[in-house]
């Protein structure tokens, strides 16, 4: 009985992490688009790009690129497993991530914690989800963490093979620091534990490890640039991007994620157990609970290190607490069998949520591609001015013919770009004026979901401004183009008048889709035009609070009598 209900706590938590990968593809708009298209370009010259080809405004600007190993896989594959194909690689990755860490932890921990802080734990990696280059760091990392853990153990040759996969790990993505810093953790505690004895076998060789992978970074195609890359990154980063942020800022910011409350809870847990047990807990279990934690409280993107890097640490201590605290309980098999369940209805209830939050199941958010269609089908032309958001999908779709303004990747472009040209341009028509003078923009390609106060303020100045007409919007993307002779036969066919603007491709059955016209049209100020879009979304969902509340603030603003109806909904059931 007891094998059964241990089957049965690892799949609820391997079930778990395959709702929370196996979702609906969002990342194409995102970088997807340009990792593919720089794979294939690599591929195509045997040349990995040293410079901002896919940009018109700084073409020369020197660029490294510390994930091209990742670009090249993508690339490789995907003529022969679509997109779908890359999901289920990232799934594929992550099993092998979180499974080689999951078994080594079951090593010197009981099934029942271990699940339970899976649970929690998977929860905070949740936050990063996408088809992105990280995966393989999550892959490395891994295998980095149970190779030391076993060489802890007893020695293994094993250990020798950190240093190639140290050498394929800053081939492959920026994260690549953390090996070394993995390496160095666990030589510290073998330092303190052999202090009497440093010369012994199994320091030296963990030392020469160390010394190997470091001084083998520098085989890379920058050399000593790109091993010390990730040092100086953020020394010319002049846009920032939320997954850089800690959340502490977020959250005074208003964001707010499950993976904010999880992490807390899961800290929690960790120096709790870790105090409980405090004498029978490992110098590295405390080396890599407070490096890790240290790290994901950097930045949100850092949230998957510390799953995989304390999941170990955490599980173990979780473990002895419980046996220091509930031994003769637990040793009752009902009071074990009674733990179990309430854990694996935890876990339940968790693939229930994080279904519906992911979008379980293989299905592509179109974003801007049919805005990118309707682009290269009327071929309209360049310059084209585009925000940052959207330039790595854009580049995607017509590189080489084209080229785009900006793209996802500040460290691409001086940092006084960004300050002094691309976000002044958005909050001052005058400064736009000059940059059009200077570039000579044809088109406007503008990705509305853009949740910048710089983004607002251009939108609603480029719709008062007679010079740009409109020819396309949808959920994602609003299209202009500048009135002049050249463009004569597209405004005529498809000018959208500015005072009702009319969205195209609108899903009614997508919420998604919903809400993003009706952010639209809030931020131009029409709020009449998302009245429709509220009670769409209200048809589907009756006690949606969102769009109760902004629906009922509308109707009240233009004294319309179903305003109270709402109200009354919104105090019932949203509070």
């Amino acid at each position: 009985m007891q094998r059964f209900i241990a089957f049965l706590l690892i799949l609820t938590v391997f079930l778990l992490l395959f709702v929370g990968y196996y979702h609906k593809i969002g990342a194409l708009t995102q970088d997807l688009g340009r990792h593919l298209l720089t794979g294939d370009l690599i591929l195509k010259t045997g040349v990995i790009p040293k410079t901002n080809l896919y940009s018109y405004t700084f073409p020369n600007f020197p660029f490294i690129n510390h994930h091209y190993g990742a670009e090249v896989i993508y690339a490789l594959v995907f003529p022969y497993i679509g997109y779908q194909g890359l999901l289920l690689l990232t799934v594929f990755f992550i099993f092998l991530a979180f499974g080689l860490v999951f078994w080594r932890a079951s090593h010197s921990s009981h099934i029942l914690p271990l699940s339970l802080v899976s649970i929690l734990y998977l929860r905070v990696l949740f936050e990063r989800t996408d088809i992105r280059p990280e995966i393989f760091s999550f892959f490395f990392l891994s295998l980095f963490v149970t190779i030391l853990f076993q060489y802890r153990e007893q020695y293994t040759r094993l250990i020798l093979l950190l240093i190639p996969l140290e050498v394929l790990w800053v081939n492959t993505h920026i994260y690549f620091p953390i090996g070394i810093l993995l390496i160095t953790l666990f030589l510290i505690e073998e330092i303190y534990l052999k202090r009497k004895n440093l010369l012994n076998q199994h320091t030296l060789v963990l030392t020469v490890v160390l010394i190997g992978a470091v001084m083998l970074l520098v085989l890379n195609p920058n050399g000593i640039k790109q091993a010390l890359y990730p040092l100086n990154v953020f020394k010319n980063y002049g846009y920032t991007i939320e997954e850089n942020q800690n959340p502490f800022l977020l959250q005074s910011l208003g964001f707010s994620k499950p993976s904010f409350f999880y992490l807390k809870i899961s800290i929690f847990l960790l120096y709790l157990s870790l105090f409980l047990t405090i004498k029978k807990t490992r110098l590295i279990d405390w080396l890599l609970s407070i490096s890790f934690t240290i790290i994901a409280l950097l930045a949100v993107r850092n949230f998957p290190l510390f799953v995989f890097a304390t999941l170990i640490p955490a599980a173990r201590a979780l473990s002895l607490s419980i046996d220091t605290i509930l031994y003769k309980q637990m040793q009752k098999k009902i009071i074990y069998y009674l733990a179990s369940i309430v854990v694996i209805i935890l876990g339940l209830y968790q693939i229930n949520s994080t279904a519906k939050i992911l979008h379980f199941g293989y299905s592509m958010d179109l974003g801007a591609e049919q805005a990118a269609n309707f682009l290269i089908k009327e071929k309209l032309k360049g310059p084209i001015f585009n925000n940052f958001d959207i330039g790595s999908y854009l580049e995607f779709r017509i590189y080489p013919k084209e080229k785009v303004f900006v793209d996802g990747r500040p460290e691409a472009y001086p940092a006084s770009f960004f300050k002094d040209v691309y976000i002044p341009m958005q909050e001052d028509p005058q400064v736009f004026a000059e940059q059009d003078k200077k570039y000579n923009f044809n088109t406007i390609f503008f990705a509305h979901t853009d949740q910048t106060p710089w983004a607002e303020t251009f939108l609603k100045a480029i719709l008062s401004n007679p010079t740009w007409k409109v020819v396309y919007l949808d959920p994602y993307v609003i299209i202009l183009v500048k009135d002049k002779p050249s463009n004569k036969k597209i405004i005529s066919r498809f000018e959208i008048s500015k005072d009702k603007l009319p969205m195209n491709n609108i899903n009614q059955n997508d919420l998604i889709s919903l809400y993003r016209a009706v952010s639209f049209y809030q931020k131009i100020g029409s709020s009449s035009a998302a009245i429709p879009l509220l009670q769409a979304i209200l048809e589907k969902n009756p006690y949606d609070c969102p769009a109760l509340s902004y629906l009922s603030s509308t109707l009240s603003a233009i004294n319309h009598p179903g305003a109270v109806l709402y109200i009354q909904r919104h105090q019932t059931f949203c509070r």
